[in-house]
C-alpha cells in the first residue's frame, strides 16, 4: 500500500507541475494585449477597433488552450500512477501548450499566410494527438487509473480529428481563414453521439453472441 500511494503523490505532483504551466501559459497571452495600452492614446474604442486582431486571436487561443487542458483534466480525473507512455504524452503535450503563444503572436501579425495558418492549427492538433496517446495508453493499462474506472479515449479523438479537419479547411480553403477552429464547440455533441453509436454497437454485439 506504501508503495502504491508513494507512486500515486510521484503522479499527482507531477500533474500539478503540468497544470501550473499551462496556467502560465494561459496568462502570457494577454500580455501582448497589455503592451498596446502603453503606445495607444486614444480612446478605448479606438484601442479595441484598432488591434481587434489581436483581440480575437487571444479569444480564440484562450479558446482552445482551455479547451485542451479541460480534455487533459477529464482524461486523468481517475488515474493515480502512469506509465513511460503516459509521462511523456503529458510531457509531449505540456510542450505544445508552452509553444502555442509564439504561433499565436504571428496570427495577430499584420502580413499572414498559410505557413502562419498551418503552424498554429497544426501546434494545436499535435497538441490533441499527445492527449490522444495518453489516452491510448490509460486504456492499454487500466491498471494506472483507479478500481472500476473505465479509461476511453472518445473524447481525444474527437478532439484530434476536429483540429486536422480544421487545419485542412483553413489550408485548402484560404477563404476560412481560423475560423474551422470553431468547430471544436461541436466536440461534446459528436462525444456524445460517438458514445452512443458505440453503446448500441456493443448491445448488438451482445445480442448476437
Amino acid at each position: 500500500m506504501a508503495e502504491i500511494a508513494e507512486r500515486t503523490r510521484y503522479f499527482e505532483r507531477y500533474v500539478t507541475f503540468i497544470d501550473a504551466i499551462v496556467a502560465i501559459a494561459i496568462t502570457l497571452l494577454v500580455l501582448p494585449l497589455v503592451e498596446l495600452t502603453s503606445d495607444h492614446h486614444g480612446t478605448t474604442s479606438e484601442l479595441l477597433r484598432d488591434h481587434a486582431a489581436q483581440f480575437y486571436s487571444f479569444a480564440l487561443s484562450f479558446l482552445v488552450i482551455f479547451r485542451l487542458w479541460w480534455s487533459q483534466h477529464r482524461l486523468l480525473r481517475f488515474v493515480v500512477d502512469a506509465d513511460k507512455v503516459v509521462v511523456r504524452g503529458l510531457g509531449l503535450w505540456v510542450m505544445t501548450i508552452v509553444f502555442l503563444p509564439f504561433p499565436t503572436a504571428l496570427v495577430a501579425a499584420p502580413s499572414q499566410d498559410l505557413g502562419t495558418r498551418a503552424l498554429y492549427i497544426g501546434t494545436m492538433a499535435a497538441s490533441a494527438a499527445c492527449l490522444a496517446v495518453v489516452a491510448w495508453g490509460l486504456v492499454r493499462n487500466p491498471s494506472l487509473s483507479e478500481e472500476n474506472a473505465k479509461p476511453h479515449f472518445t473524447a481525444e479523438i474527437v478532439t484530434f480529428l476536429i483540429m486536422v479537419v480544421a487545419l485542412l479547411v483553413s489550408v485548402l480553403v484560404p477563404v476560412t481563414s481560423y475560423f474551422p477552429l470553431f468547430l471544436l464547440l461541436l466536440s461534446t455533441p459528436i462525444e456524445k453521439l460517438w458514445n452512443r453509436v458505440a453503446a448500441k454497437w456493443s448491445r448488438g454485439e451482445g445480442e448476437m453472441s
